[in-house]
Formats: C-alpha cells, sequence, structure tokens
C-alpha cells in the first residue's frame, strides 16, 4: 500500500479543470500550522477596520499564493448567500430602521468570516488534499482521523457519480422533479436506495482493506524539508496577526 499522495492521484485529477497546479512549492506542514493560528487568530479580533486591514492581506497572500483575482473572488461568491441569509435577520430583527449594534455585529462576522475563507483558499492553493492529510500525520495528528478524512474524501466523488448516475436515469424516465404526491414517494425510495449502496460499498471497502493487511492507518512519504522561503510564508502572517492583536489592545 502506497503514500496516502501515491492513492490521492485520482482524487486529485478532478482539480486539474481549475486552473491550479497539482503541487505547491511551500511545504504543507509549516503551510497548515499557520493557516489554522491566522484563522483562530482573526476570530479574537473584534474591531472592523483591523478585521478590514486583515482581509487585504488574507488577499493579497492569497494572490501571493496562486489565485487570480477572478478565481478567488468566484470561489468566495459561494459564501455570499449563506451570509446574506444569516446578515438580513440579524441587522433588522429588531424593524427598522436597524440598530447599530446590530449593524456592527454583521459586519464583524461578514468580515471574519471572509477573512478566514480567504486565508483557507491560500492555505489549499496548490495543494492537494492528500498532501494536506500527510501534513497531519507528519504533524502527530491521530491516524484514525486522518484515515477518516481522506476514505470520506475520495469516497465522496464515488458518491458524487453515483448521485450524477441517479439523475440522469431518472431524467431518462421524464421525471419531473419536484415537491408533489408522486414525487415524493420517488425521492424516499431513492434515498433508501443510496443509504443501503453506501452501507455495501463501505463494507466492501473494509473486506478489501482487511484481506490486504490494513491496520487502521495510511501509509505516508517522509516529509518534505522546511525551507527559509517556507518559514518566512507561515511567520508573516503570524506575525502580521500578533501585531494587530496587540494594537487592538492597546490602542482600542
Amino acid at each position: 500500500m502506497g503514500s496516502i499522495h501515491d492513492h490521492g492521484q485520482t482524487a486529485g485529477s478532478h482539480r486539474a479543470g481549475d486552473g491550479m497546479v497539482n503541487s505547491s512549492p511551500l511545504e504543507p506542514r509549516s503551510k497548515l500550522l499557520s493557516g489554522v493560528i491566522f484563522v483562530f487568530g482573526v476570530i479574537s479580533i473584534n474591531n472592523a477596520w483591523l478585521l478590514a486591514v486583515t482581509l487585504v492581506f488574507a488577499v493579497v497572500f492569497a494572490l501571493w499564493g496562486g489565485f487570480s483575482l477572478r478565481q478567488l473572488i468566484n470561489r468566495l461568491s459561494v459564501l455570499v448567500p449563506f451570509l446574506a441569509l444569516m446578515s438580513i435577520p440579524l441587522v433588522f430583527g429588531a424593524g427598522f430602521p436597524p440598530a447599530p449594534e446590530r449593524v456592527d455585529l454583521a459586519l464583524l462576522i461578514l468580515l471574519k468570516a471572509l477573512t478566514a475563507m480567504t486565508f483557507t483558499l491560500y492555505v489549499f492553493t496548490n495543494q492537494p488534499v492528500e498532501e494536506m492529510l500527510e501534513a497531519l500525520e507528519h504533524l502527530k495528528v491521530p491516524p484514525a482521523i486522518t484515515t477518516v478524512i481522506y476514505m470520506a474524501y475520495r469516497y465522496g466523488f464515488l458518491f458524487i457519480q453515483e448521485m450524477q448516475t441517479t439523475v440522469r436515469a431518472l431524467k431518462a424516465r421524464l421525471f419531473n422533479a419536484g415537491l408533489s404526491r408522486q414525487s415524493l414517494p420517488v425521492y424516499g425510495e431513492l434515498a433508501g436506495g443510496l443509504f443501503i449502496k453506501s452501507l455495501n460499498r463501505s463494507e466492501t471497502v473494509y473486506r478489501a482493506l482487511a484481506s490486504r493487511g490494513f491496520e487502521g492507518k495510511i501509509p505516508v512519504g517522509s516529509p518534505r524539508p522546511v525551507t527559509t522561503r517556507d518559514l518566512f510564508a507561515a511567520v508573516l502572517p503570524v506575525s502580521f496577526l500578533a501585531v494587530l492583536l496587540i494594537v487592538e489592545q492597546v490602542v482600542f
């Protein structure tokens, strides 16, 4: 059995059409650690101006990490409907005109979400999931956690293919999607069928792994050496955030 990265080549090829390469110039362990610290630090900031500065910094770092501005906007646009659904009742929940404290709270949540998402995108830019899972193993995360994440990620693609096959079969039979007395029983049968297929597939996978001597840990390769560039890319955002936290405590 090869390393996580070897097993993930097929899954990683799904990202080939996204304009990203399949390897990162930065060492994944340092990148992952700085990302986690940065996101938790962003959550701790409660000043809108400092959060705006942090968002600009995260955007610049994401562009430096390999994103184009258009790609970044497209990725962040996925958050817009969720943030709108959260912000509208939060701002106008007490009536019109909205209370200033409600607007401030919604703005803080909006900036924190966009900043955290932007830096998370930077962390995973040009970084296959398999390399990130190997980095977790090298950081001494329990193997059971990384194995479950990898299995869920790998077989998630198979579940999507199963769903696409089901949709094509329904269209071929001229099924009219919607909420009606005729369609609801079909949805129930499809959900039950997918659940049973998932159980059967998990049992098949378990037996295949057990027959190959699998003991709950996927072998990983040796970690890449941490270079000066890796250290710079990891220390810079953490230092920047530490300065902002100090400024918030001293000035604001």
